[in-house]
């Protein structure tokens, strides 16, 4: 009942104007002298006509106030506002649209919240068990002997510090504050850092490093370059054979990393940089995340470059970092 009233509030007006007419024509018929059963049987028709019309409104009134309900009882509810019919200036319509739209956005930003959230835990899970791998190498090494194999133990070290990495460059990109800073980047710098990184790797699996220095400023920021060097030689390293090369080579727009490896099949090439993907190698490699790739492609779209490989099967494997032809706003 209360609901009731409330709809007769709304409508007080049509109300108001109603008693309003009716008293203007009793205090005509008053002073006129004028016989009032005519106006009063009028006013009565129009009395029971607005009584219908009314009740006739108040259905979708009380639906309106049931969905409004469900919203403010249910986080993440979109109940149904549809505007009631004949509306003269279109001022709810548009209202309940725009809380439709609301509704929507709201919807939409807590299904990309529990993605990203699904995401997270699966790379962590995965990481959590690709990290178990070496720590578990390097404590039978540690208990096996008194003196522990070192170019052993040093890869497994490597590798554990290689996943740490991997994790910290997931955390970066997936955060809206990830310090990119784009300027004019000499890769000379971030070239040879790479290689003294990786040149313990190279020397215990008699790998030959091949770079030739360069004069190459494109417009980037120069950690996540660096991040992105790291990751191909990591690969390199990886699925180069003892005795075999690497060559980095850089010009003006170009950075490339070339190994001699066991290559990738055409029908794995397509798909590499998609996130978990390891193809016919990560199944022969049972220590492959199909992350590496990935992240590699996820940095390079916010450098607003892009990243293509080619390879041959048992020959090697190219990728190549184009930077952008025109120098974007940096800072």
């Amino acid at each position: 009942m209360s609901r009731f009233f409330a709809y007769l509030y709304t409508q007080r007006r049509v109300v108001l104007l109603w008693a309003v007419t009716a008293a203007l024509l009793w205090l005509l018929c008053s002073l006129y002298r004028l016989p009032f059963e005519p106006f009063g049987y009028a006013m009565a028709l129009s009395g029971v006509a607005g009584i219908i019309l009314l009740g006739a409104g108040y259905p979708a009134y009380a639906r309106r106030c049931r969905d409004a309900r469900l919203a403010a009882d249910t986080p993440g509810a979109c109940p149904t506002l549809a505007p009631p019919e004949g509306g003269p200036d279109g001022l709810e319509a548009a209202y309940q649209q725009s809380l439709r739209a609301l509704a929507d956005a709201y919807a939409r930003t807590g299904r990309t919240a529990r993605e990203q959230q699904d995401d997270m835990l699966d790379y962590f899970t995965m990481w959590a068990h690709q990290v178990k791998t070496p720590l578990a190498a390097m404590r039978l090494l540690l208990q096996g002997e008194e003196t522990p194999p070192r170019a052993e133990l040093e890869r497994e070290l490597f590798a554990t510090e290689g996943y740490v990495g991997m994790v910290l460059g997931y955390l970066r990109l997936g955060s809206p504050q990830n310090d990119l800073v784009l300027r004019p980047t000499p890769l000379d710098p971030v070239i040879r850092a790479g290689a003294r990184r990786f040149a313990r790797m190279f020397i215990l699996k008699k790998l030959t490093f091949c770079y030739e220095g360069t004069g190459a400023r494109p417009v980037s920021d120069a950690k996540w370059v660096g991040f992105i060097l790291e990751q191909l030689l990591s690969n390199a390293v990886k699925y180069t054979p003892a005795g075999g090369r690497v060559t980095v080579a850089a010009d003006g727009r170009c950075l490339s990393v070339t190994d001699t490896g066991t290559g990738i099949r055409p029908e794995d090439l397509p798909r590499i940089f998609e996130k978990g993907y390891t193809g016919c190698n990560g199944r022969v490699e049972q220590t492959s995340s199909g992350l590496g790739l990935y992240l590699c492609a996820q940095a390079a779209k916010k450098l607003g470059c892009t990243i293509h490989a080619s390879s041959t099967p048992g020959e090697g494997t190219r990728v190549e970092l184009l930077f952008p032809p025109e120098p974007p706003l940096y800072e």
